[in-house]
């Protein structure tokens, strides 16, 4: 199925990504009065987008044994959040540049992401376990 992307593991990708990003969040939450600690975020979105435009290529992939399964870029396995250091923040005298606010907000937000993703992959396994079984229930 080249060219082809598997949904289920889009979404589960997705909620990997919104733990770390949750995971992240809290760390910079629990270090706002630290002095000197840069904030970091998760990249995330970009990447996905790339990938569902067919753009995602970062790191050629090889498949050393033919007995390995075979991951394209356009592979949900291929696609990783990274952890980057926050961005376009102003710094306090201290160094910090947790913006506590701006934290909170993402973490409620996160949460929310992660509730709708959730959801949704489990009724497309629902889907799936209903098709598999002829409709007729579990």
């Amino acid at each position: 199925m080249a060219g082809t992307i598997d949904p289920i593991g889009v979404l589960a990708r997705t909620l990997d990504a919104l733990a770390l990003r949750q995971q992240v969040t809290a760390s910079n939450v629990a270090n706002a009065e630290t002095p000197g600690f840069r904030g970091q975020a998760v990249r995330f979105e970009d990447l996905l987008q790339a990938m569902l435009n067919g753009t995602f290529a970062r790191l050629p992939l090889v498949r050393t044994d033919p007995r390995h399964i075979a991951v394209t870029a356009s592979s949900p396995s291929a696609l990783q959040p990274e952890v980057v250091e926050l961005t376009g923040t102003r710094y306090r005298p201290d160094g910090n540049n947790v913006d506590i606010e701006r934290e909170m907000g993402l973490l409620a937000e996160t949460t929310l992401r992660y509730s709708a993703v959730s959801e949704v992959l489990a009724r497309r396994l629902a889907m799936l376990r209903a098709m598999a079984s002829g409709g007729q229930g579990s």
